[in-house]
Protein backbone atom coordinates (compact mmCIF):
# COMPACT_ATOMS: atom_id res chain seq x y z
CA UNK A 1 0.00 0.00 0.00
CA UNK A 2 1.24 3.91 -1.24
CA UNK A 3 1.11 6.71 1.00
CA UNK A 4 -1.25 9.38 0.59
CA UNK A 5 -0.37 13.29 0.72
CA UNK A 6 -3.79 13.24 2.68
CA UNK A 7 -2.41 10.40 5.39
CA UNK A 8 0.67 12.86 5.20
CA UNK A 9 -1.37 15.79 6.30
CA UNK A 10 -3.30 14.07 8.85
CA UNK A 11 -0.40 12.33 10.49
CA UNK A 12 1.47 15.98 10.84
CA UNK A 13 -2.02 17.63 12.53
CA UNK A 14 -2.12 15.05 14.98
CA UNK A 15 1.88 15.49 15.34
CA UNK A 16 0.93 19.47 15.71
CA UNK A 17 -2.40 18.97 18.22
CA UNK A 18 -0.79 16.16 20.55
CA UNK A 19 -3.86 13.87 20.18
CA UNK A 20 -6.27 12.40 17.83
CA UNK A 21 -9.48 14.16 19.26
CA UNK A 22 -7.78 17.08 19.04
CA UNK A 23 -6.45 17.00 15.69
CA UNK A 24 -9.74 15.86 14.74
CA UNK A 25 -12.13 18.63 16.46
CA UNK A 26 -9.50 21.40 14.72
CA UNK A 27 -9.84 19.54 11.48
CA UNK A 28 -13.51 18.87 11.09
CA UNK A 29 -12.74 15.14 11.23
CA UNK A 30 -14.11 12.17 13.42
CA UNK A 31 -10.94 10.54 15.62
CA UNK A 32 -12.00 6.91 13.70
CA UNK A 33 -11.56 8.72 10.27
CA UNK A 34 -7.99 10.12 11.63
CA UNK A 35 -7.28 6.99 13.34
CA UNK A 36 -8.06 4.53 10.09
CA UNK A 37 -5.79 6.65 7.95
CA UNK A 38 -3.12 6.75 9.81
CA UNK A 39 -3.24 2.95 10.15
CA UNK A 40 -3.15 3.21 6.41
CA UNK A 41 -0.34 5.76 6.84
CA UNK A 42 1.71 2.83 9.27
CA UNK A 43 1.01 0.03 7.15
CA UNK A 44 2.65 1.76 3.96
CA UNK A 45 5.62 2.64 6.38
CA UNK A 46 6.18 -0.65 7.52
CA UNK A 47 6.97 0.20 11.04
CA UNK A 48 5.04 2.06 13.52
CA UNK A 49 5.21 6.05 13.57
CA UNK A 50 3.27 6.24 17.22
CA UNK A 51 3.65 4.47 20.37
CA UNK A 52 0.67 4.31 23.31
CA UNK A 53 1.69 6.26 26.38
CA UNK A 54 -1.79 5.86 28.45
CA UNK A 55 -4.08 7.03 26.73
CA UNK A 56 -2.16 9.27 24.32
CA UNK A 57 0.28 9.03 21.56
CA UNK A 58 3.90 9.89 20.73
CA UNK A 59 6.27 9.80 18.35
CA UNK A 60 8.16 6.83 17.57
CA UNK A 61 11.55 6.73 16.34
CA UNK A 62 10.02 6.52 12.93
CA UNK A 63 7.39 8.56 13.62
CA UNK A 64 10.38 11.69 14.16
CA UNK A 65 11.86 10.86 10.82
CA UNK A 66 8.51 10.60 9.04
CA UNK A 67 7.77 14.16 10.34
CA UNK A 68 10.57 16.04 8.32
CA UNK A 69 10.00 14.38 5.31
CA UNK A 70 6.43 14.71 5.30
CA UNK A 71 6.81 18.59 5.55
CA UNK A 72 8.73 18.02 2.40
CA UNK A 73 6.88 15.97 0.06
CA UNK A 74 3.76 17.88 0.96
CA UNK A 75 5.40 21.43 -0.13
CA UNK A 76 7.25 19.47 -2.70
CA UNK A 77 4.07 18.70 -4.12
CA UNK A 78 2.41 21.95 -3.79
CA UNK A 79 5.78 23.42 -5.27
CA UNK A 80 5.77 20.92 -8.69
CA UNK A 81 2.05 21.78 -9.10
CA UNK A 82 2.58 25.88 -9.39
CA UNK A 83 5.59 25.51 -11.20
CA UNK A 84 3.86 23.52 -13.61
CA UNK A 85 0.60 26.19 -13.71
CA UNK A 86 3.66 28.84 -14.37
CA UNK A 87 4.91 26.94 -17.47
CA UNK A 88 2.64 29.24 -19.52
CA UNK A 89 0.84 31.00 -17.13
CA UNK A 90 -1.98 30.21 -18.39
CA UNK A 91 -5.24 31.48 -15.86
CA UNK A 92 -7.76 29.07 -15.89
CA UNK A 93 -8.88 25.93 -13.27
CA UNK A 94 -10.81 26.17 -10.71
CA UNK A 95 -10.17 27.80 -7.55
CA UNK A 96 -12.00 27.22 -4.03
CA UNK A 97 -12.08 30.25 -1.76
CA UNK A 98 -13.57 30.12 1.66
CA UNK A 99 -15.11 33.59 2.81
CA UNK A 100 -17.02 34.56 5.73
CA UNK A 101 -20.29 36.84 6.44
CA UNK A 102 -18.91 40.61 5.88
CA UNK A 103 -16.86 39.26 2.93
CA UNK A 104 -19.45 37.22 0.82
CA UNK A 105 -22.40 39.83 1.20
CA UNK A 106 -19.90 42.68 -0.38
CA UNK A 107 -16.28 41.91 -2.02
CA UNK A 108 -17.51 38.66 -3.09
CA UNK A 109 -19.84 39.45 -5.34
CA UNK A 110 -18.10 41.94 -7.26
CA UNK A 111 -14.96 39.82 -7.16
CA UNK A 112 -16.92 37.24 -9.30
CA UNK A 113 -17.90 40.13 -11.47
CA UNK A 114 -14.41 41.26 -11.81
CA UNK A 115 -12.99 37.93 -12.13
CA UNK A 116 -15.25 36.21 -14.98
CA UNK A 117 -14.23 39.73 -17.24
CA UNK A 118 -10.55 39.25 -16.58
CA UNK A 119 -10.40 35.39 -16.63
CA UNK A 120 -12.78 33.91 -18.63
CA UNK A 121 -11.14 30.68 -18.37
CA UNK A 122 -10.66 30.53 -14.55
CA UNK A 123 -13.57 29.37 -12.19
CA UNK A 124 -14.25 30.62 -8.85
CA UNK A 125 -16.31 28.22 -5.94
CA UNK A 126 -16.91 30.06 -2.54
CA UNK A 127 -17.42 27.86 0.66
CA UNK A 128 -18.80 30.09 3.82
CA UNK A 129 -16.77 29.91 6.63
CA UNK A 130 -15.79 31.92 9.76
CA UNK A 131 -12.25 32.95 9.82
CA UNK A 132 -11.31 30.77 12.69
CA UNK A 133 -12.06 27.87 10.51
CA UNK A 134 -10.36 28.81 7.58
CA UNK A 135 -6.68 28.24 8.41
CA UNK A 136 -7.14 24.44 8.97
CA UNK A 137 -9.50 23.96 5.81
CA UNK A 138 -6.90 25.87 3.61
CA UNK A 139 -3.99 23.56 5.52
CA UNK A 140 -5.94 20.26 5.03
CA UNK A 141 -6.30 21.36 1.50
CA UNK A 142 -10.38 21.88 1.50
CA UNK A 143 -9.76 25.45 0.05
CA UNK A 144 -7.40 26.86 -2.19
CA UNK A 145 -7.68 29.97 -1.10
CA UNK A 146 -8.96 31.76 2.88
CA UNK A 147 -9.98 34.80 3.76
CA UNK A 148 -8.99 35.75 7.25
CA UNK A 149 -9.06 39.06 9.08
CA UNK A 150 -5.92 40.37 11.48
CA UNK A 151 -7.24 42.96 14.41
CA UNK A 152 -4.46 44.76 16.02
CA UNK A 153 -6.45 44.20 19.24
CA UNK A 154 -5.65 40.53 19.05
CA UNK A 155 -3.73 39.65 16.15
CA UNK A 156 -3.28 36.70 14.36
CA UNK A 157 0.00 34.97 15.41
CA UNK A 158 1.90 33.58 11.44
CA UNK A 159 1.22 30.07 10.83
CA UNK A 160 3.49 27.59 9.38
CA UNK A 161 2.77 27.15 5.94
CA UNK A 162 0.62 29.67 5.16
CA UNK A 163 1.52 33.25 3.39
CA UNK A 164 -1.39 36.05 3.69
CA UNK A 165 -2.11 38.64 1.03
CA UNK A 166 -3.23 42.05 2.09
CA UNK A 167 -6.51 43.03 0.67
CA UNK A 168 -8.54 45.97 2.63
CA UNK A 169 -7.09 48.14 5.14
CA UNK A 170 -10.80 48.21 7.14
CA UNK A 171 -11.60 51.19 9.64
CA UNK A 172 -14.04 50.87 12.27
CA UNK A 173 -16.70 53.50 12.78
CA UNK A 174 -19.32 54.13 15.60
CA UNK A 175 -22.81 53.69 14.34
CA UNK A 176 -25.59 55.27 15.93
CA UNK A 177 -29.52 55.68 14.95
CA UNK A 178 -30.52 58.42 12.64
CA UNK A 179 -32.15 60.61 15.98
CA UNK A 180 -29.15 59.63 18.16
CA UNK A 181 -27.90 62.86 20.37
CA UNK A 182 -24.50 62.50 19.34
CA UNK A 183 -23.44 65.34 16.50
CA UNK A 184 -20.85 64.50 13.92
CA UNK A 185 -17.97 65.20 15.35
CA UNK A 186 -15.35 61.98 15.89
CA UNK A 187 -16.01 60.54 19.12
CA UNK A 188 -13.47 59.03 22.11
CA UNK A 189 -14.56 55.52 22.50
CA UNK A 190 -14.23 56.40 26.34
CA UNK A 191 -17.29 58.02 26.16
CA UNK A 192 -19.40 55.13 25.44
CA UNK A 193 -19.20 53.06 28.29
CA UNK A 194 -22.64 53.61 29.53
CA UNK A 195 -24.06 52.82 26.17
CA UNK A 196 -25.51 49.42 25.04
CA UNK A 197 -23.65 47.53 22.11
CA UNK A 198 -24.63 45.58 19.57
CA UNK A 199 -21.29 43.35 18.56
CA UNK A 200 -20.11 39.95 17.25
CA UNK A 201 -19.90 37.22 20.07
CA UNK A 202 -17.23 37.16 22.64
CA UNK A 203 -14.68 33.95 21.62
CA UNK A 204 -15.15 35.13 17.21
CA UNK A 205 -12.48 37.53 16.13
CA UNK A 206 -14.68 40.64 15.43
CA UNK A 207 -16.17 40.45 18.75
CA UNK A 208 -12.90 39.58 20.70
CA UNK A 209 -11.19 43.08 18.69
CA UNK A 210 -14.49 44.93 20.06
CA UNK A 211 -13.87 44.19 23.36
CA UNK A 212 -10.08 44.41 23.06
CA UNK A 213 -10.42 48.12 22.24
CA UNK A 214 -13.08 49.05 24.46
CA UNK A 215 -11.30 47.46 26.91
CA UNK A 216 -8.02 49.95 26.20
CA UNK A 217 -10.55 52.95 26.53
CA UNK A 218 -10.76 51.96 29.64
CA UNK A 219 -14.24 50.22 30.49
CA UNK A 220 -15.88 47.06 29.62
CA UNK A 221 -18.53 46.97 26.84
CA UNK A 222 -22.31 46.04 27.68
CA UNK A 223 -23.14 43.88 24.59
CA UNK A 224 -26.91 43.63 24.78
CA UNK A 225 -27.26 41.45 21.29
CA UNK A 226 -24.40 39.54 20.11
CA UNK A 227 -24.74 38.45 16.62
CA UNK A 228 -22.43 37.98 13.76
CA UNK A 229 -24.25 39.68 11.29
CA UNK A 230 -23.20 43.34 10.40
CA UNK A 231 -26.61 43.98 8.48
CA UNK A 232 -28.62 42.85 11.43
CA UNK A 233 -26.57 44.32 13.71
CA UNK A 234 -27.37 47.87 11.55
CA UNK A 235 -31.28 47.20 11.74
CA UNK A 236 -31.37 46.89 15.49
CA UNK A 237 -28.92 49.58 15.61
CA UNK A 238 -31.83 51.61 13.61
CA UNK A 239 -34.09 50.08 15.74
CA UNK A 240 -32.56 52.06 18.68
CA UNK A 241 -31.17 48.80 20.24
CA UNK A 242 -28.05 50.49 20.64
CA UNK A 243 -24.72 51.60 19.19
CA UNK A 244 -22.11 49.48 17.13
CA UNK A 245 -18.76 49.74 16.17
CA UNK A 246 -18.83 48.39 12.05
CA UNK A 247 -16.00 48.28 9.79
CA UNK A 248 -15.99 49.97 6.27
CA UNK A 249 -16.86 46.23 4.60
CA UNK A 250 -20.39 46.15 6.88
CA UNK A 251 -21.24 49.39 5.87
CA UNK A 252 -20.81 49.18 1.66
CA UNK A 253 -24.91 49.31 1.46
CA UNK A 254 -26.22 50.70 5.12
CA UNK A 255 -29.70 50.63 5.92
CA UNK A 256 -31.64 54.05 6.52
CA UNK A 257 -32.31 55.09 9.73
CA UNK A 258 -28.75 54.82 10.80
CA UNK A 259 -25.75 57.41 11.53
CA UNK A 260 -21.83 56.87 10.73
CA UNK A 261 -19.75 58.39 13.28
CA UNK A 262 -15.81 58.48 13.00
CA UNK A 263 -13.77 57.48 15.95
CA UNK A 264 -11.27 59.43 17.66
CA UNK A 265 -9.37 56.12 18.60
CA UNK A 266 -8.29 53.90 15.57
CA UNK A 267 -9.75 51.03 15.67
CA UNK A 268 -9.14 48.87 12.51
CA UNK A 269 -8.40 45.34 10.68
CA UNK A 270 -6.80 43.85 7.86
CA UNK A 271 -9.01 42.10 5.26
CA UNK A 272 -5.98 39.29 3.90
CA UNK A 273 -6.12 36.32 1.55
CA UNK A 274 -4.18 33.36 2.93
CA UNK A 275 -2.44 31.17 0.54
CA UNK A 276 -0.26 27.59 1.23
CA UNK A 277 3.10 28.85 1.00
CA UNK A 278 3.80 26.34 -1.95
CA UNK A 279 1.35 27.54 -4.22
CA UNK A 280 1.41 30.81 -3.30
CA UNK A 281 3.32 31.60 -7.08
CA UNK A 282 0.18 29.70 -8.75
CA UNK A 283 -1.22 31.85 -11.50
CA UNK A 284 -4.64 31.30 -10.82
CA UNK A 285 -4.35 32.19 -7.19
CA UNK A 286 -2.38 35.35 -8.14
CA UNK A 287 -5.46 36.25 -10.58
CA UNK A 288 -8.07 36.05 -7.69
CA UNK A 289 -5.84 37.95 -5.27
CA UNK A 290 -5.27 40.91 -8.07
CA UNK A 291 -9.24 40.68 -9.13
CA UNK A 292 -10.08 41.17 -4.91
CA UNK A 293 -7.91 44.35 -5.27
CA UNK A 294 -9.56 45.75 -8.04
CA UNK A 295 -12.63 44.56 -5.93
CA UNK A 296 -11.96 46.72 -3.57
CA UNK A 297 -11.26 49.70 -4.92
CA UNK A 298 -14.39 49.86 -7.23
CA UNK A 299 -16.44 49.75 -3.75
CA UNK A 300 -14.00 52.53 -2.50
CA UNK A 301 -12.49 50.65 0.52
CA UNK A 302 -8.65 50.79 1.36
CA UNK A 303 -7.08 48.45 -0.90
CA UNK A 304 -3.52 47.09 0.40
CA UNK A 305 -1.81 49.49 -2.35
CA UNK A 306 -3.48 52.53 -0.92
CA UNK A 307 -2.63 52.02 2.42
CA UNK A 308 0.94 51.34 2.05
Amino acid sequence: MDLTLHQLRLFLAVVEHDTISAAAEALGYTPSAISQQLGGLEQACGVPIFERVGRGLRLSDAGRVLVDHAHSVLNGAEAALAAVARVDSVIEGTVVVSAYESVASTLLPTLLTTARDRYPDLEIRVRQMDPDESIPALLRGDVDLAFTVDYPHSPLGPTAGVDTWDITHDRFHLVVPFDDALGAEPVPLGSLANRPFISSPPGMSCGECVIAACRAAGFEPIINHALDDYPTALRLVAAGEGVALVPDLGLVRPPQGIRVIPLQDAVTRDVQLAVRSASASRPSYLAVRDALIIAAAELSLVTASRAA
